[in-house]
């Protein structure tokens, strides 16, 4: 399996709730640019699974859109950003059949994620609208191994 750690775009500083603080104009054009990005490099998702955040949602249509994906984006409390990580692997498991998932969502969650597929003690929080790749060796109860990341910035892969 394929997982994809997509962290939303820059978001209004400012709501009514949080939950409702939509993507500014500098946040759409950072996750166009990283979307245009996943599908330059032939990135394919099976499933898009999303934060039920505004930013994150609005993060996940765009990605979707660029790439080309034509499912339902599935939306999850289990990547709020203080969701726990063990809800990670489980909510994987439940998608078993998916070769390439996207995670649509937001820090800490997604750097916490992101050790706990790798199997390592900590990973540096993602970058708003940064994608990172991780292929699990066995599925979603495999160890994962880092792939790539694209950089919001210039919209470039670079491998680690």
């Amino acid at each position: 399996m394929r997982v994809t750690l997509i962290r939303h775009g820059e978001a209004e500083a400012r709501a009514p709730r949080d939950e409702e603080r939509a993507l500014t104009k500098r946040g759409r054009a950072d996750v166009r640019r990283v979307g245009r990005a996943l599908c330059h490099q032939g990135v394919r998702f099976s499933l898009i699974i999303s934060s039920p955040l505004a930013r994150a949602v609005q993060t996940a249509e765009i990605v979707a859109a660029a790439v080309n994906y034509r499912g339902a984006i599935v939306v999850t409390r289990a990547l709020i950003p203080d969701a726990d990580v063990a809800g990670i692997r489980a909510l994987l498991g439940q998608h078993a059949d998916a070769s390439s998932v996207a995670l649509v969502a937001h820090e800490p969650i997604l750097s916490a994620a992101a050790a706990a597929l790798l199997g390592v003690g900590g990973v540096p929080a993602l970058k708003k609208s940064e994608a990172i790749r991780i292929r699990l060796a066995d599925g979603p109860a495999g160890a994962g191994r880092f792939r790539w990341r694209i950089e919001p910035a210039s919209g470039k892969r670079q491998r680690q």
